[in-house]
């Protein structure tokens, strides 16, 4: 029992890092392309760097990101799942539980009306 409760408490640390990751990406998601258009805009328009430098940097952090992305979302997802399988198993030890109880409080009532 005391096991079960550290792993609870361990997946709820873990939930709230991973919601926490949520909402930095979706941040990342909206500033990071808007500020590196404008920033390369005005690089651009004044001359400091070619249109194809822009490019090849957009394309060089467009790539990292979605590296960093994918491994990110694989270890979330395994994390996800072996959360949901623990929960499935404990439900299922429960379901069996109420079974037991219930077969013992239908044979408490048939003894008891004896």
């Amino acid at each position: 029992m005391m096991n079960d409760d550290i792993d609870i408490k361990q997946d709820i640390e873990k939930n709230k890092e991973i919601q926490d990751q949520v909402e930095r990406w979706d941040i990342m998601a909206k500033v990071v392309p808007t500020s590196f258009l404008l920033i390369s805009l005005g690089l651009t328009i004044w001359g400091w760097i070619s249109v194809d430098t822009a490019f090849w940097v957009g394309f060089s952090i467009f790539a990292l990101t979605s590296v960093l992305w994918w491994f990110w979302t694989i270890f979330t997802i395994r994390h996800l799942i072996s959360v949901l399988n623990r929960a499935s198993k404990n439900l299922s030890e429960i379901r069996r539980d109420f079974r037991d109880v219930s077969k013992e409080v239908e044979e408490f009532k048939k003894n008891d009306k004896k």
